[in-house]
C-alpha cells in the first residue's frame, strides 16, 4: 500500500511472544512474513510502525533495530477498533503524502463516522443505508 517503511527481515521479541500468550493470540509466527506484512495497511506512530491485520484482528507493532525489524508487541482488536485504525492509517497517508501537493485522496472516503458498523458484523438491515458498507475479509 505504501512505498516506504517496508521491513526486509523480521524477528519476534520475547515481549511479543509473551503478549501473544497473555492475549491468547493464536498465530503461527512462521506465517507472519515480510511478504505478508507488505500487503497490510500501516501507519507510523511514535517511531513504531503499526501493521493492521484485518484477517487476524491484530496490530503488529514493529520497530527497526540495527537493520533488523522486530515485532515488539501484538495487540488483539475487534472489528470496530480495527476500522478506526484503518481510517487513521488512510487519513495519515493522505495528510502526509497528498495534502502536501494540495490533494485530498482518502480523508472523506475513510471518515470513521461514515461507516456502517452494523455492516461490519453482517447485521445491517436498513434499506438504502446512508452509511458506507465496506467488506474487509
Amino acid at each position: 500500500m505504501y512505498e516506504y517503511c517496508i521491513p526486509v527481515s523480521i524477528q519476534f521479541t520475547a515481549h511479543s511472544k509473551e503478549r501473544m500468550q497473555q492475549r491468547e493470540i493464536d498465530l503461527k509466527k512462521d506465517d507472519i512474513t515480510i511478504e505478508y506484512l507488505k500487503k497490510l495497511p500501516y501507519y507510523t506512530d511514535n517511531g513504531c510502525t503499526k501493521y493492521l491485520d484485518w484477517k487476524n484482528q491484530v496490530v503488529y507493532y514493529v520497530r527497526k533495530h540495527n537493520k533488523v525489524f522486530k515485532v515488539e508487541t501484538i495487540i488483539k482488536t475487534n472489528k470496530i477498533q480495527m476500522l478506526r485504525n484503518y481510517c487513521d492509517a488512510y487519513r495519515m497517508l493522505c495528510v502526509n503524502k497528498y495534502h502536501v501537493r494540495n490533494e485530498c485522496k482518502y480523508c472523506k472516503e475513510w471518515d470513521f463516522n461514515l461507516f456502517c458498523r452494523d455492516h461490519l458484523f453482517g447485521t445491517c438491515n436498513r434499506e438504502n443505508c446512508k452509511f458506507i458498507h465496506k467488506d474487509f475479509d
